[in-house]
């Protein structure tokens, strides 16, 4: 770790931002980037509970960008008269408030998750916050997109609205997207370095690479997705609420916890506690799904979702009443008693269907 408020070339944090600012050569942008990067591992200490190191890389590197373009000599004078910053210090100070910022946001956030807890859709798999209209029609987000893009031979990280630079990870191989995409990008750092932006609209604007047309947009935001074919911008067919209520009617739509002092009922001082036997407070295992219920298609709610791919997948009524009682926890002999089928078919059977590569994928999420 270098000199605090210094650059690796002697200039200072700030002198370095305002030099870049007269500049734009990205040669007077690197000292500022390899100064924060020694850093990063002190403010992802501090968030590796909340946010996979990926995703704090690319956010702590955007939030350093557009401070370094926002920032002002005015506001440098201004920071050192509130704050008590040296003159060398002054960036800094602008830099250390943002992260703060960011920090107690994601935190906050994760705390009204904990609040909230996520839910499982049982059509399309998704953990929501809340099950409703409009997250039943199943549109993709810009959120949603893949993290990497494939352009001229070369990997670079997806982006829905053009910037200054872009992060290319190299010349793409199947090995190294395939490692990307499965979040093991430690391997490939050396690889990754900044490229000024590489797409243009035909006008000569700057724009953004789709990764499903593959064709330059100026960016893509909701109503982008939502014009694209029902398989590029949403996870699964559209539903109304009228058949979703029909076709799932025991599936959770939100989840919220609460103490056990929360005050419920009628009678007043009534508790959540006071309602909930002693005995019931401690998890017990799960009564293994009957026969009776699968084959008639009762589906409780923790296993809607599998159930619902199988169906979905699985057109052999044999397969799917294998699936499904697997699925639940039945063994391979109580599968073959319970079918009246040999030990020898069922694992056959279920041989073919771990060949399909795609609903074995379907089926871990």
């Amino acid at each position: 770790m270098g000199r605090l408020h210094y650059c690796y070339n002697g200039k200072s944090v700030t002198e370095q931002v305002i030099l870049y600012q007269r500049t734009k050569n990205s040669v007077d942008y690197l000292p500022i980037q390899a100064y924060y990067d020694d850093y990063k591992d002190h403010w992802y200490a501090q968030l590796e509970d909340y946010i996979d190191r990926q995703t704090f890389e690319s956010d702590f590197d955007y939030k350093l960008s557009c401070a370094i373009s926002s920032f002002k000599e005015s506001t440098a004078r201004r920071l050192q008269k509130e704050k008590g910053y040296g003159s060398v210090a002054a960036f800094n100070g602008l830099f250390y408030t943002i992260l703060s910022n960011w920090k107690s946001n994601i935190k906050t956030s994760s705390f009204r998750l904990k609040k909230r807890p996520a839910i499982q859709c049982p059509i399309c798999g998704r953990q929501v916050g809340r099950i409703d209209e409009r997250h039943l029609q199943h549109y993709k987000t810009p959120r949603d997109l893949p993290k990497y893009v494939v352009f001229e031979g070369q990997i670079y990280e997806c982006y829905a609205q053009p910037r200054l630079y872009a992060a290319c990870w190299g010349d793409k191989t199947n090995a190294k997207l395939r490692h990307l995409k499965n979040g093991n990008t430690k391997s490939f750092y050396k690889d990754k370095h900044r490229v000024r932006w590489p797409w243009r609209l035909l006008n000569g604007e700057k724009g953004v690479l789709c990764p499903f047309t593959k064709k330059i947009v100026p960016k893509m935001d909701d109503d982008y997705l939502q014009s694209l074919p029902d398989k590029y911008s949403r996870f699964a067919a559209p539903f109304t609420w009228e058949k979703f209520n029909e076709n799932y009617p025991t599936a959770l739509i939100q989840a919220e916890i609460f103490d056990l002092h929360h005050l419920v009922g009628d009678e007043e001082g009534s508790t959540i506690g006071d309602h909930i036997s002693r005995d019931s407070r401690v998890s017990s295992c799960v009564d293994l799904l009957d026969f009776d219920d699968v084959v008639s298609g009762k589906t409780p709610v923790i296993y809607e979702y599998v159930f619902h791919v199988i169906d979905q997948n699985i057109e052999d009524d044999t397969d799917k009443h294998i699936l499904k009682m697997i699925s639940a926890g039945y063994s391979v002999d109580d599968v073959a008693d319970s079918l009246e089928l040999s030990k020898k078919d069922v694992r056959t059977r279920m041989r073919a269907v771990k060949e399909d590569k795609d609903f074995e994928c379907l089926l871990k999420e």
